[in-house]
C-alpha cells in the first residue's frame, strides 16, 4: 500500500481542479508571513514580541491542517482547529487590552476559556464540539464515521482522495486564516505599523476569498 497515494492526488487536485483553493491557501501563507515580518522587526517592543508568537504558533497550526487534510485526515485536523481558534482569540485579547501582554510575560495568562469570555468570543460551541469529537477520542459517531466503509461492512484503513471534502476543508482552512490575519492586522494598527499597501492586498484575498468560498459551497446544495 502506498502510504502517499491520497495526499499525491491532492497534490494533482491542487494542480488542477483545485488550483483556485490552492491559491488563496497559499496567499493566506504568505500574508501571514509578510505580518510576522513587521511584528520581528518590532521585537523590541513588548506588544509586538508578544504578540508575535501566537500568530506564528497559528500559522502552524494552519499549515499542519492543511497538511492532514492532504492525507484525507480532515477529521484528525480538526484536534488542531481548536488551539488554532486559541490564537486568534489571544490575538484579540491582546489587541482588546494591550496592558495583557503583561499576564504572557509574567506567565498568568487565565485559561483560553476565559479569555473568550472576556473577548465576548463567538466559538464556545465550536470549541466544544472539537473538544468531544476531534481533540480527544470518543466512541461518538461524528468522531469515528470516517472510519469505517458502511457500505462494505469493513474498516477504512486509509482515508481515499475525495474532491468535495478536500476542497471544502480548504475553503473551511481559508476562513480560520482570515480571522488569523485579521486578528494580527487589528494589533499591528493599534500599534500603528501596518503598512496600507499590503493593507489592500488582504482586503482584496479576503473579500474576493470569501465571496468565491460562498459560491463553492452553495454548488454542493
Amino acid at each position: 500500500m502506498n502510504l502517499w497515494i491520497t495526499r499525491e492526488e491532492s497534490l494533482n487536485a491542487l494542480k488542477s481542479n483545485l488550483s483556485i483553493e490552492a491559491r488563496y491557501i497559499e496567499k493566506g501563507f504568505t500574508i501571514i508571513d509578510a505580518l510576522l515580518r513587521i511584528f520581528e522587526d518590532n521585537k523590541n517592543d513588548d506588544f509586538c514580541m508578544v504578540c508575535s508568537f501566537p500568530l506564528l504558533k497559528g500559522k502552524n497550526f494552519c499549515f499542519s491542517i492543511c497538511s492532514l487534510s492532504l492525507d484525507g485526515l480532515a477529521q484528525e485536523a480538526g484536534a488542531l482547529l481548536r488551539p488554532a481558534i486559541e490564537c486568534f482569540e489571544l490575538l484579540d485579547y491582546f489587541y482588546a487590552d494591550p496592558k495583557r501582554i503583561q499576564e504572557a510575560l509574567e506567565k498568568r495568562l487565565p485559561p483560553a476559556g476565559i479569555r473568550a469570555k472576556k473577548i465576548n468570543g463567538k466559538f464556545e460551541s465550536l470549541r466544544e464540539h472539537l473538544n468531544k469529537a476531534a481533540s480527544h477520542f470518543s466512541f461518538d459517531p461524528a468522531s469515528c464515521t470516517h472510519l469505517i466503509n458502511w457500505k462494505k461492512g469493513s474498516m477504512r484503513y486509509y482515508q481515499k482522495y475525495n474532491e468535495t471534502v478536500l476542497r471544502q476543508n480548504l475553503w473551511t482552512l481559508f476562513s480560520i486564516m482570515v480571522f488569523t490575519i485579521d486578528n494580527a492586522v487589528r494589533c499591528l494598527k493599534f500599534k500603528e505599523l501596518f503598512d496600507i499597501k499590503l493593507g489592500k492586498e488582504i482586503e482584496e484575498w479576503r473579500e474576493s476569498g470569501l465571496k468565491l468560498a460562498k459560491e463553492k459551497m452553495l454548488q454542493k446544495i
